[in-house]
């Protein structure tokens, strides 16, 4: 896609990860929006409904008890950046990254242009965790403990719900997020998801899957690709907690190996890394609550060192794709040189040439626009006002 259209003018002020959430975080249109999606589903899809209650552990899902909250994030971070309402460019920890900054505009479109297929991966990504939902604790370990049967599963399930619910109750007043915080903090119960990301292959998933997939209006292909990318991951964060440019390897071996495009592959990874990882994903530390962008970060690091010679060609590509599609607009609105020539009455040659670089200078920003007569500007501006209007309803 030519990125004329998208490409944001970098702020001079950026923010920094955690003020970007915060500000999402507090926008009601996003959260009603979000909130509708949700209810909309779990109407329809009761594994989904049931899902939503699934306990959160605060150190790795501060975001809320449950994990609704964490949909309900990611959820809003996506709707952000298709309403522009967040450029990836303007996190100051991406700012930082000199030298991505075409692969953290791609990443931007990625999510965009594909928001129905990220809408699904967020809705199916941790849907099995309620089936895989098991707790520990150093202080109630008669209640709460390691490897339990599927009885007794689903009995600590039912004690956990019940105290916490109980414990809220005796703290009106005070956030979800500060109850799960100083739930936490009086029974130390540590909630666990053991293997929760393969149930996909579970038929009953499966089916769950096409239904989405079907009534987000995804293709066979994008089914196969989510059944991949939600199954592997939890992966996306331990293979990249520090930059490893190996683990990189395997997923273009995954992909190959299932027919995919390896590039298109990494791309939606990226994706649901900075959706899940990086936004979906609050702590709680020493410090106070904080997101982590360094899953994304040592990811982009670590695709630039398995391959840097790709990172070139694909930059290549994406300008040569942006020249070839801004001048099909050209054509479209009657600024190419056909169209200018019969505006300028001019034949072709040095005088004709000259003239039509000026004008897409101009009409560019790289140079004060010519004049060739009130009748004839008069026209060329009126072509150039559409070519904007086009260029930007595309990348809206």
């Amino acid at each position: 896609m030519w990125r004329f259209e998208s490409t944001h003018t970098q702020q001079k002020e950026t923010e920094y990860l955690d003020a970007v959430i915060e500000r999402i975080e507090a926008d009601e249109h996003v959260r009603s929006h979000a909130k509708a999606i949700l209810d909309g589903v779990s109407a329809q899809e009761p594994l989904v409904s049931q899902s939503l209650l699934t306990p959160q552990d605060v150190r790795y899902h501060a975001e809320g008890p449950n994990m609704r909250d964490h949909l309900t994030l990611m959820l809003m971070v996506l709707t952000c950046v298709e309403e522009e309402k967040l450029h990836l460019i303007d996190i100051e920890e991406f700012r930082r990254l000199k030298g991505y900054e075409g692969e953290i505009q791609e990443l931007e479109d990625t999510l965009k242009e594909q928001a129905a297929f990220f809408q699904v991966f967020i809705l199916a990504h941790d849907v099995c965790k309620w089936v895989s939902l098991s707790f520990t604790s150093t202080k109630e370990p008669e209640t709460f403990f390691e490897s339990p049967s599927l009885e007794e599963k689903l009995k600590q399930r039912m004690a956990y719900l019940e105290s916490y619910e109980a414990f809220a109750h005796s703290h009106v007043g005070k956030s979800p997020r500060e109850i799960q915080a100083q739930f936490y903090l009086a029974h130390k119960i540590d909630v666990h998801y053991h293997n929760h990301a393969r149930h996909i292959h579970a038929r009953v998933y499966q089916e769950l899957l096409d239904r989405l997939c079907q009534a987000h209006g995804l293709t066979e292909r994008d089914r196969a690709l989510l059944e991949d990318l939600v199954s592997h991951h939890m992966e996306f964060g331990s293979d990249f907690d520090v930059v490893r440019p190996k683990r990189i390897e395997r997923y273009v071996h995954l992909a190959t190996k299932r027919g995919f495009d390896a590039d298109d592959f990494i791309d939606l990874m990226q994706g649901c890394q900075f959706l899940d990882g990086v936004c979906g994903s609050k702590r709680l530390g020493p410090r106070g609550y904080f997101h982590d962008p360094l899953l994304l970060i040592n990811c982009l690091k670590s695709e630039q060192e398995y391959a840097p010679w790709r990172r070139a060609q694909k930059e290549r590509e994406r300008v040569e794709e942006e020249g070839r599609a801004r001048n099909r607009l050209l054509k479209e609105v009657g600024l190419d040189g056909v169209a200018l020539m019969d505006v300028l009455h001019m034949e072709p040659g040095r005088a004709f040439g000259l003239a039509l670089r000026r004008i897409q200078a101009g009409m560019l920003g790289k140079a004060e626009m010519p004049t060739f007569g009130a009748k004839i500007d008069q026209e060329i501006e009126k072509r150039v006002a559409q070519f904007y209007q086009k260029a930007f309803k595309k990348g809206e």
